[in-house]
Formats: C-alpha cells, sequence, structure tokens
C-alpha cells in the first residue's frame, strides 16, 4: 500500500468552500486535508447512513486541540512580555532608566552642557556676550566710545540734514523749491482749464444756437400742417425711390378685410429687386399706451389687410414702449422710432431706413429660399447680426444727442458711419443673393 498520494483538487461545493474561505490562503491546503481526515473517519464510522455522533466528537477533539494550542500561545506570548516589561525588574524598564533616568547618561549630558551656572555653554555665552565681553561694552549705554553712542551720533546728523531738506522743499523764498514748483505748475494748469473751459462755453453756446433754430424750424414746419404721419410718408416715400420700389398712403383707406383700415403706408418691391410685387406694410404711432403684445396684434392685422409678408411698426421718437427701445425686432416685423424733429430737419432717419432695407432682404431670401436657389444662410445671418449690432450703438448715441449737444458734430459724423455700415451690410446681403 503505498504511503503518499497527491491529489489535485477543484471545489465547487458551496458548504466546503465558505469553511475554506475563513482560512487564510497558507493554511487553506492543512485545514482542507484536516477535514478531509474527519470525513473519511466518518465514512468508515457509517452503517448504510453516516453516524454525525462520530463527525461531531471529531470535531470537537480538532476544536479543543485548536484552543489548547491557543491557550499555550498566550501564556508563552504573557510569559515573555511579562519579562521584558515589567515594573519591577523587567528588561525594557531597567535599560531606559540607565540612559534617560535621573541619574543616566542623558542626563548627565545635558546637565554638563546646559546648567545654568556650571554648562559649557553657559560659560561660552559669559565669554561672547557678556557684561565683560568685548560685544558687552560696545552695547553699554554709559560707554561713549561704545556701539550706540556712534549710532546716536549718526542718526542724529541724518536726522538735522534731512530736516533741512524737507524744510527747503517746503520753503516759498526758493523759486526751485517743491512747493514752488507745485504752485507754478497748479497755476498753469488752471489758466488752461480756464481758457478750455471758455472755448467749451462759447462751443456749447453756439450748438444750443443751432439747435435752437433747427426747433423753431421744425415747430414752422409743424405749424403748416406737415403732422407726423404725412412727415414719415414723405421720409418713406424718398427711399423707396431711391431704391427702386413704389409706395403708397394707403391711411384711412379699406384693405382686403372687410371694414378694416388698419396699415398706413405699404411698399411694393420694384422690378429690380430680389423680390419684385413683395409688399411691406409700415404704421405710423404718434401715441402712448401700446406694448408688445398689442403692437404684435396689430402688425398681424396690417399685414393681414394689405396682403403683406413683413410689418414694420414706427412710433414717434418718446412715445414708444420701455421694452422696444428705438430698434426691436419681432419675429419677421420690426418695431422702430423716428425722431420728429429729424424728420422736419432732414436729418437722416436710421432706425427706418434699417428696418426697411434689412425687409428688402428678408422677403428675397425668402424668395430664394421658395425657389429652391442656392444660399448661404450663414453669411446672411452674419451680415443682420453687424447691422443689429451697429443699431444699438446708434441708438446709444442718439440718446445722448438728446441730452446734450456739446460733441454733437462728431456724433452726427458717427451716426452717418453707422449708417453707411448699415447700407453696406444690406448691400452685402443683397448682392450675395442669386439672381
Amino acid at each position: 500500500m503505498s504511503e503518499k498520494m497527491v491529489l489535485t483538487l477543484e471545489i465547487t461545493e458551496r458548504t466546503v468552500l465558505e469553511y475554506l474561505q475563513q482560512f487564510p490562503e497558507g493554511s487553506r491546503c492543512e485545514k482542507a486535508l484536516d477535514a478531509l481526515k474527519v470525513g473519511v473517519i466518518a465514512i468508515q464510522s457509517a452503517s448504510p447512513s453516516l453516524d454525525t455522533r462520530v463527525v461531531e466528537e471529531k470535531f470537537r477533539q480538532v476544536e479543543e486541540d485548536i484552543n489548547g494550542a491557543i491557550s499555550d500561545f498566550k501564556e508563552e506570548i504573557r510569559t515573555k512580555l511579562e519579562q521584558y516589561f515589567k515594573a519591577e525588574g523587567g528588561s525594557v524598564p531597567l535599560c531606559l532608566e540607565r540612559y534617560f533616568g535621573e541619574n543616566g547618561s542623558l542626563a548627565r549630558a545635558m546637565e554638563e552642557y546646559f546648567d545654568m551656572e556650571k554648562g559649557r555653554l553657559s560659560e561660552v555665552l559669559k565669554r561672547q556676550v557678556g557684561p565683560e565681553s568685548f560685544l558687552g561694552r560696545q552695547m553699554d549705554p554709559s560707554n561713549r566710545e561704545g556701539l550706540i553712542a556712534r549710532v546716536e551720533s549718526v542718526v542724529e546728523e541724518i536726522i538735522k540734514e534731512s530736516s533741512r531738506q524737507v524744510l527747503g522743499a517746503f520753503s516759498l523764498d526758493d523759486e526751485n523749491s517743491s512747493l514752488s514748483r507745485l504752485k507754478r505748475s497748479i497755476r498753469e494748469e488752471l489758466e488752461r482749464f480756464d481758457k478750455k473751459a471758455s472755448e467749451q462755453y462759447a462751443s456749447i453756446l453756439a450748438l444750443l444756437e443751432r439747435e435752437k433754430g433747427r426747433m423753431e424750424e421744425a415747430q414752422r414746419g409743424t405749424a403748416k400742417g406737415r403732422d407726423f404721419e404725412d412727415a414719415l410718408y414723405e421720409r418713406l416715400a424718398q427711399l423707396a425711390r431711391k431704391l427702386g420700389d413704389w409706395s403708397e398712403n394707403v391711411s384711412g383707406s379699406k384693405g382686403l378685410v372687410a371694414y378694416e383700415k388698419v396699415g398706413d403706408y405699404v411698399v411694393c418691391l420694384g422690378e429690380d429687386s430680389a423680390a419684385p410685387g413683395k409688399v411691406l406694410v409700415f404704421e405710423a404711432k404718434k401715441a402712448s399706451g401700446y406694448n408688445l403684445k398689442k403692437i404684435k396684434d396689430e402688425l398681424d392685422r396690417a399685414k393681414k389687410n394689405r396682403g403683406a409678408d413683413i410689418g414694420i411698426f414706427v412710433f414717434c421718437k418718446g412715445y414708444e414702449p420701455p421694452e422696444v427701445g428705438d430698434f426691436y425686432r419681432m419675429g419677421s416685423d420690426f418695431v422702430v422710432t423716428v425722431d420728429e424733429e429729424a424728420l422736419a430737419s432732414e436729418r437722416s432717419v436710421i432706425f427706418l431706413e434699417a428696418a426697411y432695407r434689412i425687409a428688402r432682404a428678408m422677403v428675397a431670401t425668402k424668395v430664394r429660399e421658395e425657389e429652391k436657389k442656392a444660399i448661404d444662410e450663414s453669411y446672411i445671418r452674419s451680415e443682420m447680426e453687424n447691422i443689429v449690432k451697429a443699431l444699438e450703438r446708434a441708438s446709444d448715441i442718439l440718446t445722448k444727442v438728446s441730452t446734450i449737444r456739446n460733441s454733437a458734430d462728431a456724433i452726427e459724423k458717427n451716426v452717418d458711419k453707422l449708417q453707411e455700415s448699415i447700407r453696406r451690410h444690406v448691400e452685402n446681403i443683397q448682392s450675395h443673393l442669386p439672381h
């Protein structure tokens, strides 16, 4: 019969796996062998069925052996620890006392070097910085040849010299002193400021006189019967002729919807445009009490009544609701303002012209899309954004013009430049549309 057998086992039985997994990996083979022995004894002791009492007895025997070994180990550890760490006579306390105790070697070394009376460090300090040392004699205040006395003398001389320089800088008797130079500088600056203020005051008076003349001219024009709506249509008709479009003042006349008269002016795009025959409708208001919903409803009615593709709502400057400002886009429609004084004085109506030109370009774009012709939408959108940004800057500039006119000429030049920029962007859109 063989004395040794080598087995390689693959265990899948859940009970056996749970039992072996509770032990460290290095001891699992030994524990598996013990379990195998117990199992063999149990099988050999079984009759037709397994005698569980024999198995239980073997497990108890194994448990007692393990508990005995653990007890022996604990006792051995306790004895060893007591031998090393026992308060009286232990190896560790004796060693610590020999080196760190009251009479230990460390205490003696510290006393030798750091004792206040006899320590080596104390003797060194006395020789180097004590009262009888060179440094001590130099720092003695009563020693007139010492360091403190010499420092006091040098500082006193520096203070005296600095005081003379400071007093000289603030002396008005010396023309080259700092205070004298400051006085001259302030006087010269005040003279320049006074001259500049006089020039500015004269300029403001001249501008106010010109503005007064414009207002009187506007009043004379109004007195002759040129109200806002008529003056606005005249300016719109000029723009339409310039662009080759056909315009009509239909205010008060019926339109496509029965008994409906909404929609003051219509503009029909000319044959030379990118969308001939398309209609724009304009609604003019010199009245307050409007909000965005009311504006949108009236524009929708006007477009339906006049058969228009895009509507433009024009407020007399000062009557517009605060949420729209001078230029506001509402979907495909627009809300703008026109200064009544600008109509009377033939000044530019930048927001009306911009809305008119953008509306023409939008109608043309829509027509080309319906005809399935190639259009660079991103380019057109970019140009539209440029126009809106320019109009925002123009609105801010015109607001400042109405507040103060001290730089009216420069501001009007900027407005003209912005207007030209808007025209250029709109022309870019029109030229980009395929014919």
